[in-house]
């Protein structure tokens, strides 16, 4: 039997089958906390916007950032519904509001799944009293089920910190997503909650922990209208900076939160849309930071490479192609492509004796990595992906019927 993954005291949460999904299968998730408290958030940058967005961010400019209660459904995304939509995600705000007792500004309403069809609000606001009574500490599995698309499992990650007065301090994150993963500033949908209390500006944090975490996972290169990232803390524990053995920095929650979001864009790149293959782009030799997450996208996002992966085929070609395309300098003399442990090209010529130790790896693992060095700089870094196999196609197909 799988383990629950605890939520931090003061929060609950609970899902359900409210009748949105034809198939029967959960599609409404609440996480309710005790009290309102402070909430981050970040959003797609996708000029389609689903309804959620606009409203989310109004009600957090009017909260404050005070948060009681995020609800999310899945199988429609309520987006491209105009402002029928917009009203639609105010209404099912308003029916959490008034059974909770709270404003309704410090209520989130998220929405995920088909883009333009009208949200079955009478189906939502019927089935809020009972999920919301039903909350429970133990029901993070239920939320993230209930908050589920394509993905074939439910995406988990929790950890226990110490803080400066030596109490416990859970942190615990739940996502989304296996398809229309290419996010900027943000990811399909994640939350990360905590009880934790940074000396730092969250709301920077979180743009830090989403540049290292989701920001470099990639599925097919769409960026889905519903991208949303939230942080929500009770901020009930400092957890102030120390320092390693060599005197560096250390930030235990904003550390902790990074983990917690690595965790969860592998899985999501783990569990993208007919993917047989994790695919860990490593980049080495960049002259920036971004410059890795660029060049690595790039690779990432090429169909020749993530076909190529599929067919257990170790055509390095594909991948050194990529990244000279991707518009980054790169010396060609200096640059090296590997898969596994193996090195397939470098000092400007391939080494085909390799090609065997390369084909085994992309046949044995199913976590490959894929290896570009752009011999230009010091920076490294990686991206996270899958394959493209033809079950991503009939998926796709299928969608909507």
């Amino acid at each position: 039997m799988t383990e629950p993954i605890a939520l931090p005291p003061g929060f609950r949460a609970a899902g359900l089958h409210a009748g949105i999904k034809k198939n029967g299968k959960p599609d409404l998730g609440v996480l309710i906390a005790d009290h309102a408290y402070p909430a981050y958030a970040m959003f797609t940058q996708n000029h389609l916007l689903g309804a959620h967005i606009p409203v989310c961010r109004e009600h957090l400019s009017r909260s404050g950032g005070q948060v009681r209660a995020v609800l999310v459904n899945s199988g429609n995304a309520n987006c491209a519904t105009g402002s029928a939509g917009i009203g639609d995600n105010r209404a099912v705000c308003r029916a959490v509001a008034d059974h909770l007792g709270c404003p309704i500004q410090q209520v989130l309403f998220l929405s995920t799944g088909v883009i333009g069809a009208r949200l079955p609000v009478a189906v939502i606001v019927d089935a809020v009293p009972g999920l919301c009574d039903r909350a429970h500490e133990a029901g993070a599995r239920e939320f993230a089920e209930a908050i589920m698309t394509t993905d074939t499992h439910p995406k988990l990650a929790s950890e226990v910190i110490h803080a400066t007065d030596g109490a416990a301090v859970q942190v615990t994150g739940i996502a989304k997503g296996a398809g229309m993963i290419h996010p900027d500033m943000a990811t399909l949908l994640a939350f990360l909650v905590t009880e934790g209390r940074s000396e730092a500006d969250l709301a920077m944090g979180l743009r830090a922990i989403a540049d290292q975490t989701f920001h470099r996972v990639t599925i097919d290169g769409d960026t889905s209208p519903n991208d949303t990232l939230l942080l929500w803390t009770a901020a009930r524990h400092w957890c102030r900076p120390t320092a390693d053995e060599h005197g560096l920095p250390v930030h235990p929650l904003e550390d902790s939160l990074t983990r917690a979001g690595r965790s969860l864009a592998r899985m999501i790149a783990r569990d993208g849309e007919g993917a047989t293959r994790l695919v860990t782009v490593q980049v080495r030799g960049c002259m920036s930071d971004q410059d890795t997450l660029d060049l690595g996208r790039f690779v990432a996002t090429s169909p020749l490479v993530k076909t190529a992966v599929f067919g257990r085929d170790p055509n390095w070609g594909r991948i050194l192609s990529a990244a000279g395309a991707c518009g980054l300098p790169i010396d060609i003399e200096r640059a090296r492509v590997w898969i596994g442990d193996a090195e397939l090209f470098s000092e400007g010529k391939p080494h085909p004796q390799n090609e065997a130790a390369a084909r085994q790896h992309l046949l044995d693992q199913e976590d490959v990595v894929l290896g570009i060095d752009a011999g230009m700089g010091p920076f490294c870094g990686e991206v996270w992906t899958c394959d493209f196999s033809d079950r991503y196609v009939s998926i796709n197909a299928d969608y909507r019927s």
